[in-house]
């Protein structure tokens, strides 16, 4: 464990490495698309990671033999490495020997080979939780915000939640160093990692009252993109769109929407980042309410399969019937996820939705 080292920086040098670090943060990939080109950010509400976030940033990364690193840098609390390690590797079911903690709070040592080495040979970043101000002032402009960037742009994943979702966009809000968290906009602290640019990233928005919090600091810097993330909700960002897992996500983007600053997205829908507009909603004429869900490798389909209960409903009338099914894809159950459905013969339908190894919408069958 490394020393604990507070840095400081004179007003002058301050704005010329902020501006230094807004520049860096837009480009990083040299890639036409606004989020990562060849890359994935998984960007969580909370820092209680959902099986639905967790499984898409395993699969995503390569699957669980692949290496991890996790940065916990953004909680005050020293800990063993060895016992952190362990916890994380439980917590998204990966070996323990492919999981490295990379934590430190002295910027010379962040810049330093040695350290940053498991970054270079890893395929997925998890940022933990606390402070994001405690992850700025350690890694802004280091080797370790570096070669996360190199990360994405070889197609790895960044995974965060709380702190480690807020640091990934390019204003950071909540940034003040001290324990006030209602202070949005911190002079000084206002620059995050930038993987997702020209984006203010909130969270636990359901659970701690946020949906206004965004709305001054996009009033302010028209520029950006609003983001505030519910506690059990997940983005995944990928070229130049993003999809919701979970929950719930607000988009604040300078416009009113039906007398609000804001309008939310539900899991299932994606976002257009370059168009900043919600892609177009599917029109089946039915939908799966998905109320339980075990996936397992199926005999039936190929690939995955999940099993449970839920409701088939029509979007047109009122009707419902309860279901026991059985579809060949992984489903979740977290928040009542609903899957666009259609017909497709004597107890079968077709549902679209999105495998844990694309962002792509497909068509699956479910029997029930």
């Amino acid at each position: 464990m490394s020393e604990l080292v507070t840095v400081r920086y004179g007003s002058l040098a301050l704005v010329t490495f902020l501006f230094a670090s807004i520049l860096a943060a837009t480009d990083y990939d040299n890639a036409p698309t606004v989020g990562p080109a060849k890359g994935w950010l998984v960007i969580q509400g909370s820092g209680n990671v959902t099986n639905e976030t967790k499984e898409r940033f395993v699969t995503l990364a390569g699957g669980p033999n692949v290496n991890f690193v996790v940065i916990p840098t953004a909680d005050e609390r020293e800990f063993n490495p060895d016992q952190y390690r362990a916890q994380m590797a439980r917590a998204f079911d990966v070996d323990v020997e492919n999981v490295t903690v990379l934590h430190t709070r002295d910027r010379v040592r962040a810049n330093s080979p040695g350290f940053v080495e498991p970054l270079r040979r890893a395929s997925g970043v998890w940022i933990g939780g606390g402070r994001q101000y405690r992850l700025a002032e350690a890694y802004l402009g280091t080797a370790v915000e570096r070669e996360i960037k190199a990360l994405l742009a070889r197609g790895g994943v960044v995974g965060g939640g709380s702190a480690g979702a807020m640091i990934q966009g390019s204003f950071l809000v909540r940034g003040a160093p001290s324990e006030d968290n209602s202070i949005m906009v911190s002079p000084g602290h206002t620059v995050g990692f930038g993987l997702l640019p020209n984006s203010a990233i909130d969270q636990h928005v359901n659970t701690r009252g946020r949906e206004h919090d965004l709305d001054p600091v996009i009033a302010e810097h028209p520029d950006l993109l609003g983001i505030g993330i519910d506690q059990d909700a997940a983005i995944v960002v990928h070229g130049d769109s993003f999809f919701v897992v979970g929950g719930q996500v607000a988009i604040h983007d300078r416009k009113m929407h039906k007398g609000a600053p804001y309008y939310f997205l539900s899991a299932g829908q994606s976002y257009n980042l370059k168009s900043r507009s919600p892609e177009v909603q599917d029109e089946s004429p039915l939908a799966l309410r998905v109320i339980t869900a075990q996936r397992a490798r199926s005999t039936s389909f190929s690939g995955a399969v999940t099993r449970g209960s839920g409701v088939l409903e029509s979007r047109k009338t009122s009707e419902s019937r309860a279901i026991h099914y059985e579809c060949g894809v992984s489903l979740y159950s977290l928040g009542n996820t609903v899957y666009p459905a259609r017909p497709d013969g004597e107890h079968q339908i077709k549902i679209r939705a999105r495998e844990v190894n694309t962002d792509q919408l497909r068509e699956y069958t479910c029997k029930f």
